[in-house]
């Protein structure tokens, strides 16, 4: 697959929540017709096409928003469809449920921004089925693009979808085509029993040091789920995005500020001084973090969140590499 053209709609729909973030957070409708049918369609599934998606899906008098269907008729898997900023936690197991009941072997969810994608019948606990986990906002246009193979239409409707590998570059990213080969997911295990500071190389939030020298590091947050991160910000971001799926970060919690003016999470992406955040990273329920920092004030931008919520920093936890 020529991946240019998935760049394209996916650079269009960055600059959409950017531009108009305030208006697509209103309303669902909104948020489908500007930021998620447009990459489905990109993806290969024209939501027009009755033989390739049905939207609202019964499933037992409820409604999944969209089957994308096999090439066989049947619902290769369902994706529920928020407004943009809404939380997608409540409606995880709900998603998975109604593809359980369906016989569907894929649930995603969405708000047009984060994107998920979950095995349904897998015997695991749910963060250990989570095989996409993606922000537009947030990545880089080609990256995202090579990401979102998982959903490419003769991939996923194959019943057996895999992530792409390397994309291959004949003359830059602009004639890059992308290969389908199995690789390992990235999402570790998680276990009741959180790690121990002198195992693994696992140490706590409240330990560690500003790890000058290493890689980003993985992150374990207090719900068990692993990620492995590419970069520094993910840390306050990951840990900002449990806080805010757990119900601790809300809008009457802001401004969260590190030291006078200074804004590390706000309703806007601007500082207490005026200025606008250098680098902003929009949270999935609509708030804004300041990802700009050195190591160490991302360090602290996490361990701030998290006492700011009532939470121990020692709950969460990194693996230094």
């Amino acid at each position: 697959m020529l991946l240019d053209p998935l760049v394209t709609v996916i650079e269009t729909l960055q600059r959409r929540i950017h531009e108009h973030g305030d208006s697509l957070r209103q309303n669902e409708y909104r948020t489908r017709m500007a930021l998620i049918d447009p990459l489905l369609q990109a993806l290969g599934w024209d939501v027009a096409n009755p033989g390739l998606v049905t939207p609202e899906y019964d499933v037992s008098g409820q409604r999944a928003d969209y089957a994308l269907l096999k090439d066989s008729g049947g619902p290769a898997t369902f994706v529920e469809a928020k407004k943009l900023g809404e939380s997608l936690m409540p409606h995880r197991l709900q998603m998975v449920n109604y593809a359980n009941m369906s016989g569907v072997p894929y649930a995603g969810l969405t708000d047009g921004n984060n994107w998920e994608l979950y095995v349904v019948f897998d015997q695991k606990p749910l963060p250990e089925r989570l095989i996409l986990d993606l922000s537009i906002a947030n990545l880089p246009a080609i990256q995202l693009a090579l990401k979102f193979m998982l959903l490419w239409r003769p991939n996923l409707a194959s019943g057996q979808p895999v992530p792409a590998n390397e994309p291959i570059v004949s003359s830059g990213w602009q004639t890059a085509t992308a290969t389908i080969e199995p690789s390992p997911t990235t999402q570790q295990p998680a276990s009741s029993t959180p790690p121990v500071s002198n195992s693994d190389g696992w140490v706590s939030l409240a330990d560690i040091q500003a790890m000058e020298g290493t890689q980003p590091p993985e992150i374990r947050l207090p719900d068990g789920t692993t990620k492995q991160l590419n970069y520094w910000y993910q840390i306050p971001a990951e840990t900002a995005e449990w806080l805010t799926g757990s119900g601790q970060l809300t809008a009457n919690k802001c401004p969260i500020r590190n030291n006078g003016k200074f804004s590390i999470v706000h309703t806007e992406p601007i500082h207490g001084s005026g200025k606008p955040f250098f680098h902003p990273y929009t949270l999935s329920n609509g708030l804004f973090l300041n990802k700009h920092g050195n190591r160490k004030t991302l360090l602290d931008y996490a361990k701030k969140l998290l006492t700011l919520c009532g939470q121990d920093p020692a709950s969460v936890w990194l693996k230094v590499s």
